[in-house]
């Protein structure tokens, strides 16, 4: 980790502390100690090699809740002991923060959040669905933003102003194979965003009505690439006499650009330059291109539907980006056991947005037991409230480079029954790439898709013992010319058992499986056995 994604994360985690009150209501701390066994063994597919290794951890976890702050937070640090087989010895990080604080009744609010997981490099390299062992295709990744927000109400007109800074970066590893095409891949972004908006709801009027504008900002590292967007929208809702239903439309001006330089080439191979972790070398030579500009009028309708406080849905159609848009949202919360969220979005952004927006969008109160260290990177980011929380898969399934426009879908969703617990994610995305359409490695125009599933369901057995069944997915398909598509699963089984206040055993056995276009299909068995000491 870079000392600047170090001081960003440390500074996000002291702020909390700072913001917290001195008399907090029952804030909880956990801290772990995690001594496992872990045994590979290659079923089916190339090679015969199997792995065993010994991995320490430790787990710190935090919760606050009160009028002033709302903070929860988790923190993973493990390292492996190689036994036999091809395994190296190394350090491995999982966290995630989310802070709320009110600073100042009805003017100041303040935000904050940091993750630390994994992400996928090369479009049409393996897709481990596991951080076990070795595994191909991932790399560090760190995320953290900071966002005070102004909110205040004169009379019945409401006005809001705030501003976001997000850091996201990809460590460097030099040993990543490359397959397929050539692609560059992500390092580092630095990203701002700036929001107004001012509207009254419906009662001193017969509708309600808004006026927001926002600018987004972002420069990453690789091929100095810059992103710009600015808007500035009318919204007008109309609520249907005697029916739960309103009637919205909106319009305004929009404004995206994404502009970079050129890869430096070999002249020899014809092939572009690459530095520290396979990343294309800027030429100093190119001037700067100007890769993909959107202006003008932007446009939509829908219908708002929220029959009960506990359900909520939003359809729209319009034009954006001069292509037809569909966005919506659901919401249901029946009770405090189940919840559901859909969200259907359509955006131009990058890799460093889509992680840090997912990150700004989580609920401050997380549920950090749904965060694996065992998994090849979090898909979703749950939210305590059953049914609530972020889901960032497509993002972090590929990190790419590039800008894109993405059109996805995700949904989690939360069912507490009597003895059982059902929950998960699944989702969705389509990414339109933005890139110099005169470069020999372009990937302007190439169609993506992808899709994921991390589904899980347990119950107790007893009062110190539990068993849980999980099934996680993902379908990778590459429009890129000699990129293969990529499809892996795995379906696992834990038990639990407590002895005394704070010692528990963990077990678990599960196959995995991945294939790629052209090879064999790889199928692997694993099996965990562990204790974990509370302090």
């Amino acid at each position: 980790m870079s000392g600047t994604a170090s001081r960003i994360l440390l500074g996000l985690l002291a702020g909390g502390a700072v913001c917290a009150p001195a008399h907090a209501d029952r804030p909880e701390f956990g801290a772990f100690l995690n001594l496992d066994q872990i045994a590979e063994s290659q079923l089916h597919g190339p090679g015969a090699d199997d792995v065993t290794y010994t991995e320490v951890s430790g787990v710190l976890t935090a919760r606050i809740s009160n009028r002033r702050i709302v903070a929860s937070g988790t923190y993973h640090l493990s390292y492996r002991i190689p036994e036999m087989g091809d395994v190296d010895k190394s350090f491995n990080q999982d966290g995630l923060m989310r802070l709320q604080a009110n600073v100042i009744d009805e003017w100041l609010t303040l935000e904050t959040g940091a993750l630390v997981t994994r992400s996928r490099v090369d479009a049409s390299g393996a897709a481990p669905q596991f951080n076990i062992g070795n595994p191909q295709n991932l790399t560090q990744t760190y995320s953290a933003f900071v966002q005070p927000t102004l909110i205040h109400r004169i009379g019945d007109l409401g006005l809001g102003l705030s501003y976001r800074y997000a850091y996201t970066q990809n460590e460097t590893t030099d040993n990543l194979p490359a397959t397929g095409p050539i692609n560059d891949r992500f390092d580092s972004s630095k990203a701002q965003q700036v929001t107004a908006n001012i509207g009254m709801e419906p009662g001193s009027l017969p509708f309600g009505w808004k006026i927001s504008s926002e600018y987004r900002h972002e420069n990453t590292t690789n091929l100095d690439e810059h992103f710009r967007a600015f808007n500035v929208i009318g919204e007008v809702r109309v609520p249907l006499a005697g029916a739960p239903v309103a009637l919205v439309a909106s319009g305004g001006y929009e404004r995206t650009r994404t502009s970079e330089r050129s890869a430096l080439v070999d002249p020899i191979t014809g092939l572009p330059v690459r530095g520290k972790g396979g990343r294309f070398v800027v030429d100093p030579a190119s001037p700067r291109l100007l890769t993909y500009e959107v202006e003008g009028l932007i446009a939509n309708a829908g219908v708002i539907w929220r029959p009960s406080r506990r359900t909520r849905m939003e359809a729209r159609v319009g034009r954006r980006y001069g292509d037809l848009s569909v966005t919506g949202l659901i919401e249901m919360r029946p009770s405090e056991r189940s919840g559901l969220t859909l969200i259907v979005t359509d955006r131009v952004e990058s890799f460093g947005q889509g992680v840090s927006n997912g990150l700004a969008g989580a609920p401050p109160m997380l549920d950090v037991n749904q965060v694996d260290p065992s998994s090849s990177y979090q898909q979703c980011l749950f939210g305590k409230t059953s049914g609530t929380g972020q889901c960032i898969a497509s993002s972090l399934g590929q990190a790419s480079a590039n800008s894109y426009r993405e059109r996805a879908a995700n949904i989690i969703f939360t069912r507490t029954m009597r003895t059982w617990t059902f929950s998960g994610g699944l989702g969705y995305a389509r990414r339109t790439y933005i890139d110099n359409p005169n470069s020999l490695f372009s990937l302007d125009g190439v169609v993506d898709q992808s899709f994921f599933s991390n589904i899980s369901i347990g119950r107790p057995l007893s009062r110190t013992s539990g068993v849980s069944f999980s099934f996680t997915g993902n379908l990778f398909k590459n429009g890129q010319v000699g990129a293969s598509d990529v499809m892996s699963g795995s379906f696992s089984t834990n038990y639990y058992r407590s002895f005394g206040r704070g010692i528990q055993m963990q077990a678990s056995v599960a196959v995995d499986g991945s294939k790629q276009d052209g090879m064999t299909a790889d199928v692997s068995g694993r099996a965990r056995l562990g204790l974990q000491y509370r302090f």
